[in-house]
């Protein structure tokens, strides 16, 4: 069970960046993986609301395949999935005031056992957009990917990124800024973008 000693808190949070990056550093400390479940930003005299529950809320889908050419022939496919119907759930509403947020626990009950660590989980080894900023940085200065590893975990000491992530992450911003364009093409134009002299 997650500790609600942390979760009943009357801490005000400057933004939803703010909000969120708690939320999920408080799961992560407790074993457990919080997710966005619904989000409604307002409207008319609506008051801005997310819905925050365990990434294993809810329940998995049986999906029904036809089996060969004759369609009376129907087979189930039950795909293995995290989903066990936990009732972990909590609030996060938006104040008047500025940009300011609260949370409100729902269900602070889980009806499975804490991980015991991240590594390999896809959305733990997800990057902040700080972190992601960070790494292009260094990418961009010629740091290793073994470097760039080490300094996030050590700017985050709750970081579980794997290599994998960082070559992910890298790739992705290298398609960004080539926009297209051959690895030649892209060349010349940081040659021109940066003021040197060049023939071909």
């Amino acid at each position: 069970m997650l500790d609600l000693s942390v979760l009943l808190t009357t801490q005000v949070f400057k933004s939803k960046e703010e909000l969120l990056s708690w939320v999920q550093d408080v799961g992560r400390k407790n074993g457990f993986v919080i997710v966005i479940k619904t989000s409604d930003y307002g409207g008319g005299h609506r008051t801005p609301r997310i819905y925050l529950a365990c990434e294993r809320s809810g329940q998995c889908r049986a999906h029904e395949k036809l089996k060969g050419d004759d369609s009376n022939k129907k087979i189930v496919k039950i795909t293995g999935a995290k989903k066990c119907r936990c009732l972990f759930e909590f609030r996060a509403r938006k104040l008047i005031a500025d940009d300011n947020w609260m949370v409100d626990v729902a269900c602070g009950m889980h009806n499975y056992a804490p991980a015991k660590h991240f590594e390999g989980h896809s959305f733990a080894e997800r990057l902040s957009e700080e972190e992601t900023s960070l790494l292009v940085d260094m990418s961009k200065s010629m740091a290793r990917p073994k470097e760039i590893l080490v300094t996030l975990k050590q700017k985050n000491t709750l970081n579980v990124t794997s290599m994998k992530t960082i070559h992910n992450v890298h790739h992705r911003n290298n398609i960004i800024e080539k926009a297209g364009r051959s690895q030649m093409q892209q060349l010349l134009d940081e040659l021109e973008k940066h003021n040197y002299i060049e023939r071909h």
